[in-house]
C-alpha cells in the first residue's frame, strides 16, 4: 500500500523528484492484446525504473493492430511524448529509437542475434581462400517479424558459391521438427585479406618469371577480378602483362613449355603390330602432357598430338 501512495504521489507531482534508470523501448515488438502497453514496449534498467514500470506497466497506452498479422509504425519521437504525457514527466529516462514496430500476435526476431551464425558459417565457406575473412555491411532488415510463438531456428543459406565481395544469403525460419515457417533475404559483404604475389616490376607477355622479379602484399581476394597466382612451380612464364606492384593472377602464368610453336618434332604412332615416325610440325606450345595440334610435314595433314619430350610427340 505504501509503494502505491508513493507512486500516486511521484505521478501527480513529478517536481517533487526524478526515478533513477532507464526505461528503454524496443524497436520492434509483438502484442496480443487490443492495447499496446508499456510492458510491451520496453524494459526497466535500475531498481526505480523497475519499481515503477511493475506499477504502470499494464495500463494501456494505446491502441494495437486490429488483427493477427498486422503491423503498425510508431513515430519514436511522438511515442515519448504520449509516454511521458501519459504517466508524467518524474519517469525515469525513456529512451525510444526513431521509429518502433509493433505486430499483433507472432513473434519477431533482432537480425542482429544472427550475425554471429552468418559470420562463422561464412568464415568456413571462405576457408579455402587461405586468407582472413571479415564480414560487413549486413543489408537485411533490422526485425523479422514472425505470425506463430512457436519456438523456431533460422537456417542461414548462401545463395550459390559464397566468394570474396558481395554474397547474398536467405535465412530461412522452420520449427523444432523442421517445417518452415517463413523465410527472408539479405546480403553481406565478405572481405578476404591474404598475402600474394605481385609484380616486383612491369612484366610482359612471354617474360620468364623468377623469384627476383616476384614481391608479395596484403590485399583483398573481394576486389580481384580474377584469382591470384599462388606463386608456387617457379620459374613460368607470362601469358599477360601485369604492371609494377599489381597482383599476379593464376591465368597470367603458365608453365614454360617444352615444345614450342614451329619446332619440328618426331611424331611416333604405336599400334599393336605397328610402329610409325614421321617429322611434325608443332602448331603451338605445349608442356609435357599437354596435347598440342601438329602438321605432318609431308601430308600437310594437322592431327592432335600429346606431348612425351622436347623432341617427341605421339598420337594418343
Amino acid at each position: 500500500m505504501r509503494f502505491f501512495v508513493a507512486l500516486f504521489v511521484l505521478l501527480l507531482c513529478p517536481c517533487l523528484a526524478v526515478a533513477q534508470g532507464r526505461l528503454i523501448v524496443a524497436g520492434a515488438v509483438c502484442v496480443d492484446g487490443p492495447a499496446i502497453t508499456l510492458n510491451d514496449l520496453a524494459r526497466a534498467e535500475g531498481e526505480d525504473a523497475k519499481a515503477i514500470l511493475a506499477g504502470i506497466g499494464t495500463v494501456p497506452l494505446l491502441a494495437s493492430p486490429k488483427f493477427d498479422g498486422a503491423r503498425a509504425n510508431l513515430n519514436g519521437a511522438r511515442l515519448r511524448e504520449l509516454i511521458v504525457q501519459r504517466f508524467g514527466t518524474a519517469l525515469p529516462s525513456v529512451d525510444v529509437p526513431d521509429q518502433v514496430q509493433v505486430q499483433r500476435g507472432g513473434q519477431v526476431l533482432s537480425s542482429l542475434s544472427l550475425r554471429p551464425a552468418i559470420d562463422k558459417i561464412l568464415t568456413n565457406a571462405l576457408a579455402h581462400h587461405g586468407g582472413e575473412v571479415e564480414i560487413r555491411e549486413y543489408r537485411m532488415a533490422d526485425y523479422l517479424f514472425l505470425p506463430e510463438k512457436e519456438p523456431i531456428q533460422v537456417r542461414v543459406i548462401p545463395v550459390g558459391t559464397p566468394a570474396p565481395g558481395r554474397i547474398s544469403l536467405r535465412l530461412e525460419a522452420v520449427t523444432e521438427d523442421g517445417r518452415p515457417v517463413q523465410s527472408f533475404t539479405g546480403t553481406v559483404f565478405a572481405d578476404v585479406w591474404k598475402t600474394v604475389p605481385c609484380a616486383a616490376r612491369v612484366l610482359n607477355r612471354g617474360d620468364i618469371l623468377e623469384p627476383g622479379l616476384v614481391g608479395f602484399a596484403r590485399k583483398n581476394l573481394a576486389y580481384m577480378a580474377r584469382a591470384p597466382w599462388d606463386g608456387g612451380n617457379l620459374p613460368l612464364r607470362m601469358t599477360a602483362a601485369v604492371g609494377e606492384g599489381q597482383v599476379i593472377s593464376a591465368d597470367a602464368v603458365e608453365f614454360i613449355p617444352v615444345v614450342a610453336k614451329g619446332q619440328i618434332l618426331t611424331l611416333v604412332y604405336a599400334g599393336q603390330t605397328l610402329k610409325l615416325t614421321v617429322p611434325v610440325e608443332s602448331l603451338e606450345d605445349g608442356g609435357i602432357g599437354n596435347t598440342i595440334r601438329v602438321r605432318n610435314m609431308q601430308s600437310r595433314r594437322v592431327v592432335a598430338a600429346q606431348v612425351v619430350d622436347a623432341e617427341t610427340v605421339r598420337v594418343p
